[in-house]
């Protein structure tokens, strides 16, 4: 990361590297990125940063989050994230979890009072990052230190360089630790497979906790010295507004977002935006009928991507030669298998799990508990895949029972935890149905006690004092069993099933 951000430094100079649109188009450049780096570098040093020491940044989308994203990795340090509006309920098990020997948080998101007065841990403001002077928190801890000795890195290859922390797919979102060998494969694939030019602007609205949003937006661009408008958050009155000033080449998203287009349209087309060679979307599959619906209102092409946080970017259609209905080949370092329940590789056209190895892999999980687990040389996704006569890879299935609800990942399994805890409620499960708009959203039957008069207001507004508002069910139904398989464990799918017999479409 070091030498890759001072070979585009000196490539690039004062082009911009990020443009954060929230933050009246405040500009983070390629010079900018080296000298930063460099000061943190020299902060470090000081304080006796060592390989694996790890910094956690409590944040959201700004320039200040992206430069010390980058700088920590090219000090040599790990930085670990966390979606604070998905991850709040867990914030104080993750801070215990990476036991950080800094804590960067920004200011205004009501988390500084999750600090132990216990611990030793440093906190500090993340700030505000002023290029000429007067720089805040963390920014201003660091603007005294020169920024042109661009002295070695503390890391070797195999320290950890990020932790993130995944939506949740199981009952708590995981802690994924990546090694620094894997950083560049990562961002080189990436850039490769969407064929991104230094002439190219990109625009993203995701948050940039998300491995996804690290690789295409943030590590694609910066390997090739391309230019991102970066967003908090998506709007959709204002996002082809963005994409018709800034003259965007590639805009990223996720299906949900193209999916609140057609269901409320705006006036756009193609034509008026020539310079926007695709949209790519990726975190879950886009339905073949809303991709075409989509291509022919709008005239806009649609590529489609798909990976996961083990595995690094698995498959990608090339640039904006796309197959409908497929997520594209595999990348760039990346070796994708489909195997059977034997484990034997299956033939083209016939299903099978997908695995994934390669240089991109991460290393391993972060427990809650502190404990580090490394994972094995490949990924069983948990998903089913099937290779066609031209190579492209459609995901057909999976094996777990998540639900997919705008690209995110839930457990239905922390929802029944929720729901158990009314003591009004003697059995309940989570499934995810058809959704129009999300693809998939949360509902959940619920066995009744005896006697009670318990309203499906009351179990959600029972979830909502807990669950996210993106995990609470949108709908309670009462029963009085939960279908059980043969060997007596709730059978989840059934309950899907059950719903669609009865129902046509969420509203």
């Amino acid at each position: 990361m070091r030498q890759l951000i001072a070979d585009q430094a000196a490539a690039f100079g004062d082009k911009p590297y990020m443009v954060a649109i929230d933050q009246d188009e405040k500009t983070l450049s390629y010079n900018d990125l080296w000298r930063l780096g460099n000061k943190m570098a020299h902060y470090f040093r000081e304080r006796g940063l060592k390989a694996n020491d790890r910094v956690l940044m409590l944040a959201e989308n700004s320039i200040e989050f992206v430069a010390t994203f980058i700088g920590i990795q090219r000090c040599g340090g790990t930085i670990a994230t966390a979606n604070v509006e998905m991850n709040r309920a867990h914030i104080s098990e993750i801070i215990y979890a990476v036991d950080p020997v800094l804590v960067l948080v920004q200011e205004g998101l009501g988390l500084e009072a999750l600090r132990d007065p216990k611990s030793n841990t440093e906190w500090l403001p993340l700030g505000d990052w002023r290029r000429d002077g007067g720089s805040t928190g963390f920014f201003g801890a660091i603007d005294s230190y020169p920024g042109t000795d661009d002295f070695a890195e503390v890391c070797g290859p195999d320290h950890i360089a990020v932790i993130f922390y995944t939506s949740g797919t199981e009952a708590k979102p995981k802690g994924v630790m990546q090694a620094h060998s894997a950083v560049w494969p990562n961002y080189d694939a990436t850039a490769d497979c969407v064929e991104l030019r230094e002439t190219d602007r990109v625009l993203d609205s995701r948050s940039y906790t998300w491995l996804s949003s690290q690789n295409m937006s943030l590590g694609g661009p910066l390997a090739r010295g391309a230019t991102v408008y970066m967003a908090k958050k998506f709007s959709r009155s204002r996002y082809f507004d963005w994409v018709r000033k800034y003259e965007i080449n590639m805009g990223v998203a996720v299906p949900t977002i193209l999916n609140m287009f057609l269901n409320e349209p705006v006036d756009i087309h193609g034509a008026d935006v020539p310079h926007l060679r695709f949209i790519m979307t990726s975190s879950a599959p886009m339905l073949p009928e809303n991709w075409m619906r989509f291509e022919e209102q709008y005239g806009i092409r649609i590529c489609q991507s798909a990976g996961c946080s083990e595995g690094g970017l698995m498959c990608s259609h090339r640039g904006p030669d796309r197959k409908i209905g497929t997520i594209g080949m595999p990348l760039k370092y990346q070796n994708v298998r489909l195997l059977d329940e034997d484990g034997n590789e299956v033939p083209d056209g016939e299903p099978g799990q997908i695995v994934v190895s390669g240089q991109q892999k991460s290393w391993g999980y972060l427990h809650f508990d502190g404990r580090v687990e490394k994972l094995p040389l490949e990924h069983h996704t948990g998903d089913l895949g099937m290779v066609d006569e031209d190579g492209h890879l459609t995901v057909v299935g999976r094996l777990k029972d998540l639900i997919i609800r705008g690209g995110v990942n839930i457990s239905p399994v922390e929802i029944d935890n929720i729901l158990s805890r009314h003591p009004h409620i003697a059995d309940a499960a989570a499934c995810g149905i058809p959704d129009k708009i999300y693809g998939e959203e949360v509902i959940a039957y619920v066995i009744a006690r005896p006697g009670s008069t318990l309203t499906a207001e009351a179990v959600i507004a029972h979830c909502g004092e807990t669950l996210a508002p993106f995990k609470t069910p949108k709908q309670i139904i009462f029963t009085d069993t939960l279908p059980k398989n043969e060997r007596g464990k709730l059978d989840r799918k059934a309950l899907t099933e059950a719903w669609k017999k009865d129902n046509t479409a969420v509203a």
